[in-house]
């Protein structure tokens, strides 16, 4: 038999097993929001990235609001690695790695260095850090003698203010909150995943922490979105596969990164009042 012909029909008996799947799967069919309202997470048609620009096969994208709470602490929350098992049930575990010069090209090395954005800590995400995140589709990760699903690689993208000119997506296209540019306050952190040929499957993910400040009567605290765009010729089999898993893990990471930046606030005022 033509190679062509096999490659065909085992693309097809492969795209016929995952419609299936995903058909009948539920949690595919719906968007998600909490009992609270506290976050939505959505499959949407595909969003730009700052690495792979606009295109691709479709999007996962999250949102919260974390009340009382600054981009900055946020920011840090995120980058600060160590504190990931303690509200990261998806990606809990994450192993630096050296990164080679070219794991960046310079359409991608975006970080200001005028910014007030602090070098990090140890343990913590860098532009250029690269490594692996241990990866539980099942979202337990937080559960003793849960099972991993596999190990991703990444490096970072993006660290950068979003009031940075070398802005990666307008404020059309973003999903973020609908401000100019140069007046919303707040961080970009991105980063891609690596291991597959770009036209096979490629994925960045970019989040966005934006400063909410509505007055006395209003909201104040930190608008987080995150979406990850995928693209090439696997995407689509992924989004049959898992994209309903996706979209939940998403939700539960926005919800899980926002209980523990609310409740070290809270900690933190408690320490406060008792001195």
């Amino acid at each position: 038999m033509d190679l062509n012909l096999q490659t065909s029909i085992i693309a097809i008996i492969i795209i016929g097993i995952t419609t299936i799947l995903y058909l009948a799967n539920p949690n595919n069919h719906h968007n998600m929001s909490s009992s609270k309202e506290q976050y939505t997470s959505t499959l949407e048609p595909p969003i730009a990235t700052p690495t792979h620009g606009a295109g691709g096969s479709f999007t996962v994208l999250a949102k919260t609001f974390i009340p009382h709470t600054t981009p900055s602490e946020v920011l840090s929350t995120i980058r600060d690695t160590g504190t990931w098992p303690h509200w990261n049930g998806f990606t809990p575990f994450f192993t630096f790695s050296p990164f080679p010069p070219s794991s960046l090209s310079p359409k991608t090395k975006r970080s200001n260095p005028e910014s007030d954005i602090p070098a990090g800590k140890e343990g913590w995400l860098n532009l250029g850090s690269q490594g692996s995140m241990s990866v539980y589709m099942s979202g337990n990760g937080l559960v003793s003698g849960a099972k991993k699903s596999r190990m991703q690689d990444m490096v970072v993208t993006v660290l950068e203010p979003l009031s940075s000119s070398t802005t990666s997506t307008s404020p059309s296209s973003s999903p973020s909150s609908q401000l100019p540019e140069k007046n919303r306050k707040g961080y970009r952190i991105a980063w891609k995943a690596l291991g597959y040929a770009h036209w096979q499957l490629h994925s960045e993910r970019v989040t966005e922490l934006t400063e909410i400040d509505e007055g006395d009567e209003g909201r104040k605290g930190t608008e987080y979105v995150c979406w990850e765009t995928f693209g090439g010729v696997l995407a689509p089999v992924v989004k049959l596969a898992v994209g309903g898993t996706l979209r939940e893990r998403f939700g539960e990471y926005a919800a899980g990164l926002r209980g523990f930046c609310v409740n070290r606030m809270r900690e933190g005022e408690e320490e406060g009042g008792e001195e």
